[in-house]
């Protein structure tokens, strides 16, 4: 029976002439997802899990390979579903394990036990995704550190206790004024000015101080 699937033929050629900012669409993110590690370091001794048997592959120049080294030249980092209580050495570790830790631009953090949100995060200035979601983290001003990463657009927090807190998403956008997309759902506008109403009410009100006769 015949089908209306559409198939794009393979060319070598386009692979070759890719450009630089391209790159991460056919080297796939560095993932150490489902291996019970239970601190950022242990990926130093872990091998990484093969992500997709179908993933193009990065046809390298002479020049790479005479310079060629173990570091991954990937822009995403994949710690989901592991046993991690904090990440305070990602930085580190990242710089061990990638060609540019400085480019990461996604890294999942997902379905671990973090209970606190690391500021070290906010090293990773070029980091655009985080996801977060599925872990312990229970007090909302935990989500005030994810200001300090300048390029964060889209996060997830959804299935940590701060999602049952009142006025949830309206803490979380308010906070992050770049974000587009949070817990896998566009930021409309409406929910903007939502959010911004609402922290404007709720802010705590500044006590003014007076001079005080002697």
């Amino acid at each position: 029976m015949a089908t209306s699937t559409s198939l794009v033929p393979y060319d070598k050629k386009a692979v070759k002439t890719l450009p630089p900012e391209c790159l991460n669409e056919i080297i796939p993110p560095l993932d150490y997802s489902f291996l019970k590690i239970t601190t950022v370091e242990e990926c130093e001794s872990e091998e990484p899990r093969i992500t997709s048997p179908r993933k193009q592959q990065y046809v390298s120049t002479k020049k790479e390979e005479e310079e060629k080294d173990d570091k991954s030249k990937s822009a995403c980092l994949r710690l989901n579903n592991n046993e991690l209580k904090d990440v305070n050495n990602i930085m580190s570790v990242a710089t061990s394990l990638f060609h540019s830790p400085q480019n990461i631009g996604w890294i999942d953090l997902s379905f671990n036990t973090l209970a606190k949100i690391d500021p070290v995060l906010a090293q990773f200035e070029n980091l655009q995704i985080l996801y977060l979601h599925g872990n312990a983290i229970s007090d909302l001003k935990e989500v005030n550190k994810l200001a300090a990463i300048p390029k964060l657009w889209k996060l997830t927090l959804h299935g940590n206790p701060i999602e049952d807190i009142k006025d949830y998403k309206k803490f979380c956008v308010s906070a992050l004024t770049k974000l587009l997309n949070f817990d896998f759902a566009r930021v409309t506008k409406a929910d903007r000015v939502t959010a911004n109403t609402w922290k404007n009410f709720n802010q705590p009100k500044k006590v003014k101080m007076h001079d005080r006769d002697d």
